[in-house]
């Protein structure tokens, strides 16, 4: 069985696994690409480009979490910035 993933503006939105073939499954005009092979695994919401060395996949940033001292740290330099 073979995994692929509809494709739609560079954006993985959708996973699907099938032994039958895509081609008469579903409407041309829809991309999937092939990621049985792929690791790690794509999933939904990951980046997708297709350039010289193939498709290319990547997960979504991460933002780090702001600690509560660096809230406060910048808080307190804008404050001491609007001072004269």
């Amino acid at each position: 069985m073979k995994t692929y993933a509809r494709i739609v503006n560079s954006t993985v939105v959708e996973l699907f696994s099938t032994d039958g073939n895509m081609a008469e499954m579903f409407h041309p005009d829809l991309l999937w690409v092939d990621i049985s092979e792929v690791m790690p695994a794509p999933q939904i919401d990951w980046t997708a480009h297709f350039g010289t060395l193939g498709w290319v996949f990547a997960s979504p940033e991460q933002l780090a979490p702001v600690s509560t001292l660096k809230t406060l740290a910048n808080k307190w330099l804008a404050r001491s910035n609007r001072q004269p």
